[in-house]
């Protein structure tokens, strides 16, 4: 990293816009945001809104229009409908006075339900490896989002099963949630099995027979993530039309905590932008 970590962050605060810094940069365009830090921002909205009563967020869907500018942005957010038991939360970010992605969000009144382990489900995590030297990106023009991160394949990466870690606030001065932590990590549910074929070769984003964009990110969670960890166990399919889908099993150290789902826009390697040679270790 190429400044102290106390100073690293993804956005600031002026008033009521969030100015992000150059780690919310995504990997397409160098002028544009990563899809993490709009998640992010979107759920930070939608857990922020005041409720009578204690609440959970359950189900979380993104869409992401387009690309959000790496410029100032403000995020809006209403409770749609509150019911007794179960509130309907909406979201926008927009830049300037074009919105850029929304947000709908199911949050459920806490309760306290005996369950029978017999209906609990539960199954142990995936195993949190040792610190290995990280997956050694560099981008050769600055920072990017993936820095922002402390990534760890399970051992073997036999599967697309990946670790992560966000080491830096979504806001400066403000200390990471659970459903922050979940949905800035949630935008690689698909990225993880890309991450898995990086691994193994370098030059992979130059080789790759297709190039998918993720419009949506779903989350459904039975519990808040406890601790800073979260486990992204993925599965990926493609098809020939153009389209495809991608799920994951989501982990703390404790246990399971949910879902992730994606609908992914999918073209041949010809729509691969060229600034992903920053990847590859090959200059732009």
């Amino acid at each position: 990293m190429s400044a102290a970590a106390e100073e690293r962050y993804l956005f600031h605060r002026e008033g009521e816009r969030f100015v992000p810094s150059s780690l919310a940069r995504g990997p397409w365009y160098p002028d544009t945001q990563h899809g993490s830090p709009v998640l992010g921002l979107l759920a930070r909205a939608v857990e922020s809104l005041p409720a009578e009563q204690p609440v959970q967020v359950a189900r979380f869907t993104a869409d992401l229009m387009r690309a959000a500018p790496l410029a100032p942005v403000e995020v809006r957010a209403q409770v749609r409908r509150a019911g007794k038991y179960v509130e309907q939360v909406d979201a926008s970010l927009l830049a300037g006075s074009e919105e850029y992605a929304r947000a709908t969000a199911l949050r459920i009144r806490l309760g306290e339900v005996a369950v029978p382990e017999a209906f609990d489900g539960a199954s142990a995590a995936p195993p949190l490896p040792r610190d290995d030297g990280g997956m050694g990106w560099s981008t050769r023009d600055g920072d990017a989002l993936h820095e922002a991160f402390e990534i760890r394949p399970v051992p073997g990466f036999e599967t697309p099963t990946v670790w992560f870690r966000l080491g830096v606030p979504l806001v400066r001065g403000e200390a990471l949630t659970p459903l922050v932590r979940v949905a800035v990590t949630s935008d690689f549910t698909y990225a993880v099995s890309v991450i898995r074929h990086m691994r193994r070769d370098r030059r992979f984003l130059l080789r790759t027979p297709v190039v998918a964009i993720n419009p949506d990110t779903t989350l459904n969670l039975h519990r808040p993530m406890e601790g800073e960890w979260l486990c992204v166990d993925t599965r990926a399919h493609v098809d020939g039309l153009g389209a495809a889908t991608a799920s994951a099993r989501l982990f703390d150290a404790r246990g399971p905590i949910g879902f992730s789902s994606q609908s992914l826009l999918v073209r041949g390697p010809e729509a691969a932008p060229a600034s992903w040679r920053r990847y590859s270790g090959e200059a732009g």
